[in-house]
């Protein structure tokens, strides 16, 4: 089936992150996708090589071509050597930096059909970072009035137009830029985020990740999101958990000018490596002392290419964790690599009701178990759509006594336990409800529908997570003791540390029967 040019097609989501194809006038653009900035130049690494790596796709500043070659220049693709997908940027980060440049939207945009580019973007006004509130909610009402003046000249017929939304660090005018940008969607095919350099290198990320979900709830989920100029890979797999489809960066050759080697989780500077912690082609090739020997321009060629292959790595993790379903997995697992990773999984946290909505509870035939490991999983999104769906779909069957038995984490589907059975002949009629570590309740007619019974705990679980496991099963009882049930039995194993600390708690703050079951 032919596509339009600027469709949007969903082809698998996790959370808020998605596995899309974008139709641009030279093919298809997968995402979660990045950019590399070119700037042709000053380009140490070819077009060619970046195409090595893997990027099909590349972003150039569209006003730097027109100052450079004038306003009647070759089209961009023959200008830069590249059959791939070109994306353009309007000139805006020169506004940002200079406040002012000699072009005017129109001028620009008329520049970028000229040229030819697959991905344009209007000349928009860049809130930055600063905190100058008056100066971002101008920067906000001037981009959309630039939005909406540019409708009469732009062809979203023939390539993608780009949108930014803009407001700074300040939530509510991104909400508010957001929101008006939407009404623009039958024009613009792409929205962009703009402006996160500074937050960016100062770690600040919860608060890009606060922008972000700022901006993507209040923007069409038909149309793709860009965030400019985030290029490290620790922020790849957050971003992209909150909606964000595409990135750009000059990240790979920045830091290879200032011999800074990139990994998944760190920033090194090549002088202080004595070993180079990759695989890819350059560091199976090269020690770092090696490297450091090299003229300046061959080993910041090389470096670049290095972190090019990291950037590639980091996108491509996503797409895993996004077809398997466990992207909430790779964000906890990021969040232990650095404190600011840390912060910006509480924004998760703090959102996770919202994301759940957006992620599937089965992923076709093969899916996979979840995996328990700490106190956050109580957030996970697994866990949060099974109570979800047990306080708001589920109806236990009328019964004289519930008994809440410890689920056994090596036997699984919990009816198959011999503590099931024990207590089913030793409290016959009653309905059994297992309990276990963050997902909290298993109903036995429940017992074998996904993740119930599939799921991996470690064996040392956190007080933090008995406290949120006990909240849930208090709530459970409270809802349907006395309708349902008019006795309630705890049964515990002190083959199973947490039974018993579960247990117990519920004993005493419910006033109901504890007993051992072995």
């Amino acid at each position: 089936m032919r596509r339009s040019i600027g469709e949007f097609e969903v082809k698998d989501v996790d959370l808020a992150g998605r596995i899309g194809k974008l139709y641009t006038p030279h093919g298809v653009l997968e995402t979660p996708a990045l950019l590399p900035v070119i700037d042709i130049e000053r380009q140490e690494l070819s077009i060619n090589e970046i195409k090595e790596v893997g990027f099909n796709a590349i972003i150039t500043n569209a006003y730097l071509i027109m100052k450079r070659y004038g306003r009647d220049a070759r089209k961009v693709h023959e200008l830069m050597n590249f059959d791939g997908i070109i994306m353009t940027d309007s000139g805006a980060y020169q506004l940002l930096r200079y406040g002012v440049i000699d072009a005017t939207n129109r001028e620009i945009v008329e520049f970028e059909k000229k040229i030819d580019s697959d991905i344009a973007v209007i000349l928009d006004v860049p809130s930055g970072s600063a905190y100058d509130k008056k100066q971002a909610e101008w920067s906000v009402q001037e981009t959309l009035r630039r939005a909406e003046e540019a409708i009469n000249y732009i062809d979203p017929e023939k390539r993608v137009w780009t949108l930014p939304v803009q407001g700074g660090p300040y939530v509510d005018l991104v909400e508010n830029s957001a929101k008006m940008s939407a009404k623009f969607a039958n024009y613009y095919a792409l929205y962009a985020l703009g402006s996160p350099t500074i937050l960016l290198e100062k770690y600040r990320y919860s608060e890009l990740l606060q922008l972000i979900i700022a901006a993507r709830k209040h923007l069409p989920r038909s149309k793709p999101l860009h965030l400019f100029g985030a290029g490290h890979p620790m922020i790849i797999p957050f971003a992209v958990a909150l909606g964000v489809d595409m990135f750009d960066s000059a990240s790979y050759i920045l830091y290879a000018r200032d011999n800074r080697y990139m990994t998944l989780t760190h920033t090194y500077r090549l002088e202080d490596l004595d070993y180079l912690p990759c695989s890819c082609p350059i560091c199976t090739k090269y020690t770092p002392q090696e490297m450091l020997e090299m003229p300046a321009p061959e080993r910041t060629k090389l470096l670049a290419k290095h972190n090019l292959y990291v950037l590639k790595q980091a996108i491509n993790e996503v797409k895993v964790a996004i077809r398997e379903g466990r992207l909430w997995e790779l964000l906890v697992e990021k969040s232990h690599a650095h404190p600011s990773l840390h912060d910006a999984l509480k924004v998760v946290l703090d959102n996770i009701e919202h994301l759940v909505r957006y992620s599937p509870h089965v992923k076709g035939i093969e899916t996979h178990g979840i995996f328990i490991f700490g106190h956050v999983d109580h957030k996970h999104p697994k866990v949060v759509e099974h109570l979800r769906r047990l306080f708001n779909n589920y109806r236990p069957r009328k019964c004289t006594r519930l008994v809440l038995v410890p689920v056994d984490p090596n036997t699984k589907p919990f009816i198959a336990s011999n503590m099931y059975k024990l207590a089913k002949r030793r409290y016959r009629g009653a309905h059994f409800v297992g309990y276990v570590p963050a997902l909290s309740l298993v109903p036995e007619e429940l017992a074998e529908t996904y993740p119930l019974s599939q799921f991996e705990i470690s064996r040392e679980v956190s007080e933090k997570l008995i406290e949120e496991t006990v909240k849930a099963i208090k709530n459970y009882v409270s809802r349907f003791h006395g309708n349902c049930y008019n006795e309630v039995i705890i049964l515990y194993s002190e083959e199973i540390e947490w039974s018993k600390t579960i247990a117990d708690k519920l004993g005493k703050e419910l006033g109901v029967r504890v007993e051992k079951i072995s």
